[in-house]
């Protein structure tokens, strides 16, 4: 074997700096331009990863968005001085005089219910089976006299029987005379929500119960309960009943309507909904409007608009060209700060926007990866005007506003001047730079609450209503047509105001369905949620 080295082609040295002109101020612009280059370069990297980040979290992470207050001790450790510390816990708890409970106190917290099996509710039919010894124990082996009964062993087990279709038949009977003369007389029939349909409202609010509450497509209650029961009911039939008892339903979604334009509050949100476009197999993106009333008028009303401007939810609001004037909401109106809104407020000028810390909060969430110190700190700063709500969650709105006026605007004030200050530091651009200008931009509106005990910090009673909608678009996918998008609309509302109200929604809507088939002056009101529950017996 030769010893000689095997000669290799030589490669091209890439990382030798390139020649520099001799002229210095032409060096010092090759250096500025490159220098800006740089920074071009890493702002498009740290953009890129922050949209990557929030991708893979919003598919594989999890949605909690909750931060330890105690982050804010971390910048004592870097150097930083808190600008708002935390106020000290009092080394005794405070007299009852104090007027509300501070966050943290134990006496504050409700017990918890204890681990172990829970008994099954009173109001559920309890079929007894007897279980008896056999013949020949029931003879003492000492004196041989008959054992009686002294007692008994009692365990209870819930069980199940399928849903059970059955059909009526209505039997009007007919009454004549020997004379012939006076006619035959026949008993009317009860009057139908659906008409010359052959479904009692009982199958119809199923049918309605399981698609707007229980998320079941069409396609599913076809082929899964109703083939089990041996019934044919195609999804064309339902989607018909549906259609027919949301035109019976709207008098009721009409007054809701009317009820939640009187409130002092109304939040607001809204959620995208493919439509299929007939004769083109595609779909378009429609939108669900959630409504939510204030405690005086707890009714949740949805609209559907088949675009996102501004034109539909002004319409709601009754303010627009084709309203009267007097019948238009006008107080606080709680809604994120989303394009449909600006001009909203742009041109009714009597309405008081409400921001949302909610969204706030989610925007420094998203873009504390691209700078940590930061985002956690404005993260920590946000915990503690949640810890106010909580201790402010059981106080009437007289005494919530005072306490939120002691506690929660000193820490306002001093997330201000700590906003302006770091907003000054970062590129506008960034993702903590969009953060802290979207909580600037709105700072007004974010201060808003302060000024009522009524007035909540965030609109997030709003998006657990959009809840039934999102997660029912996971299992239906698309609404079959923006006619189909108003029944879903009408739909939603009355289930979602029974559910605000704690109501069986299925007793609730086979109720008002068969009532409003032949409604009587005056009774309309009486179907409202709140009043239809105090109607009822305990």
């Amino acid at each position: 074997m030769s010893t000689e080295a095997t000669s290799l082609p030589q490669v091209p040295n890439t990382t030798t700096a390139p020649t520099l002109p001799s002229d210095l101020a032409l060096c010092h612009a090759v250096i500025a331009e490159m220098h800006a280059q740089l920074v071009s370069s890493q702002r498009t990297i740290e953009q890129l990863e922050h949209r990557l980040d929030m991708l893979l979290r919003r598919m594989f992470g999890p949605r909690s968005e909750r931060v330890d207050p105690n982050q804010l001790s971390l910048f004592e450790v870097l150097g930083e001085e808190p600008t708002a510390a935390p106020p000290p816990a009092p080394a005794e708890p405070p007299p009852a005089t104090a007027g509300y409970p501070l966050a943290g106190d134990a006496a504050a917290k409700p017990e918890r219910n204890g681990h172990g099996r829970r008994r099954f509710s009173e109001k559920l039919p309890r079929r007894r089976k007897v279980i008896d010894i056999p013949e020949e124990e029931k003879t003492c082996p000492c004196c041989g006299q008959q054992r009686h009964v002294i007692g008994e062993v009692v365990t209870e087990r819930l069980s199940f029987d399928p849903a059970q279709f059955y059909v009526n038949q209505y039997v009007q009977l007919k009454y004549g005379c020997e004379c012939e003369q006076s006619g035959v007389v026949t008993a009317e029939k009860p009057i139908q929500p659906i008409e010359k349909g052959n479904a009692e409202p009982e199958l119809v609010a199923y049918v309605a119960v399981n698609r707007f509450d229980d998320h079941s497509p069409y396609y599913r209650q076809e082929k899964g309960q109703f083939r089990r029961a041996g019934l044919d009911i195609p999804r064309s039939t339902q989607c018909d009943w549906m259609r027919q008892i949301a035109e019976l339903c709207l008098p009721l979604y009409d007054l809701m309507h009317e009820e939640v334009l009187r409130s002092k509050l109304l939040g607001t949100d809204d959620t995208p909904v493919p439509v299929l476009v007939p004769g083109r197999g595609k779909t378009q993106q429609g939108h669900l409007w959630a409504w939510r009333g204030d405690h005086r008028h707890s009714f949740n009303v949805f609209a559907f608009t088949m675009n996102h401007s501004h034109v539909g939810p002004l319409r709601f609001l009754r303010r627009d060209e084709k309203s009267k004037a007097e019948q238009g909401f006008r107080g606080y109106l709680q809604a994120d700060a989303g394009s449909p809104y600006d001009p909203i407020f742009r041109q009714c000028g009597d309405l008081i926007e409400v921001g949302c810390w909610a969204h706030t909060r989610r925007k420094f969430f998203e873009a504390k990866e691209t700078n940590l110190a930061c985002g956690m700190e404005a993260l920590a700063r946000i915990h503690q005007l949640y810890e106010v709500e909580t201790a402010a969650k059981e106080l009437c709105s007289a005494e919530r506003h005072a306490l939120r006026q002691e506690r929660s605007l000193p820490l306002l004030g001093s997330m201000k001047s700590w906003l302006d200050e770091q907003y000054a530091k970062v590129l506008p651009r960034s993702a903590i730079g969009g953060a802290i200008g979207y909580a600037l931009g709105n700072w007004q509106a974010l201060l808003r609450y302060t000024e009522d005990g009524d007035i909540p910090i965030d609109n997030n009673l709003v998006e657990q209503m959009l809840k039934l909608v999102a997660i029912g678009r996971k299992n239906w996918l698309f609404a079959g047509s923006e006619r189909g998008g108003h029944t879903a609309a009408v739909l939603f509302t009355l289930i979602s105001s029974a559910k605000r109200h704690k109501l069986n929604t299925w007793a609730y809507l086979r109720d008002v369905l068969w009532r409003l088939a032949d409604l009587k002056p005056g009774e309309l009101e009486e179907l409202l949620p709140d009043r239809w529950r105090d109607s009822r017996p305990p």
